[in-house]
């Protein structure tokens, strides 16, 4: 599924417990965990004893973490908790059945605490067999590179090589808020039963549309 060296194989389980202290989870919190998560597996540590790839100031390591599910789906607010609970980024293999997808967020270091990172957003692929799941993970001059190069590879937006990783994803950010606004506008339209509020609606819509238009051809 995911080619990499024997040498980056982790393969230890880990307990719900272990998050559940270090995150100082409340009830609801476990519950969630409890409801939504089998079992997390710490699969693989990218590292230069390991991959012997450099790291940097800002990665040091890159963890990838095998995440069993008692449904298709994963609260956000669990990622996020994980993701804290660990300071190095961390690829996460979903799986549900025979299917699996991968998710990442761009983490930054906290400017006051280096053992912490601040999450910015989350990318993901689609849900797919776990035989077809793949990402070519080992490209990259140091574990930043690799790091950006998985993000990039799950961006849906078409971006130019040379384009920054923070550039990147501050057009992926002004992509999805048009099209979210696109969304909401076509579902009030469909809603709408007075004439004159639906020509209002429509002209707002097709000026959204032209704004993506727009975006995603300078892009």
């Amino acid at each position: 599924m995911l080619k990499l060296p024997e040498k980056t194989l982790y393969n230890r389980k880990i307990p719900k417990n272990k998050f559940y202290e270090k995150i100082k989870a409340n009830s609801k919190l476990k519950d969630k965990f409890t409801r939504q998560i089998d079992s997390i597996v710490w699969k693989h540590k990218l590292s230069k004893q390991t991959m012997n790839i450099e790291p940097t100031e800002e990665i040091q390591e890159i963890q990838i973490f095998e995440i069993y599910l008692k449904q298709k789906e994963l609260s956000k607010e669990l990622l996020e908790n994980i993701d804290r609970a660990i300071p190095y980024p961390i690829l996460f293999v979903l799986k549900y059945n025979d299917e699996a997808k991968l998710t990442i967020a761009y983490k930054q270091r906290n400017k006051n605490d280096e053992n912490k990172f601040v999450i910015d957003s989350y990318y993901e692929s689609e849900w797919t067999s776990i035989e077809n799941l793949s990402i070519d993970i080992s490209s990259g001059l140091n574990l930043q590179t690799v790091y950006e190069n998985i993000i990039k590879s799950l961006i849906s937006v078409e971006a130019e090589k040379n384009d920054s990783i923070q550039e990147i994803i501050e057009f992926q950010k002004n992509v999805d808020q048009l099209r979210y606004e696109i969304s909401k506008l076509e579902s009030k339209m469909r809603n709408e039963k007075q004439f004159n509020k639906k020509v209002k609606l429509n002209m707002e819509l097709q000026n959204k549309k032209k704004e993506l238009e727009e975006e995603l051809s300078e892009q």
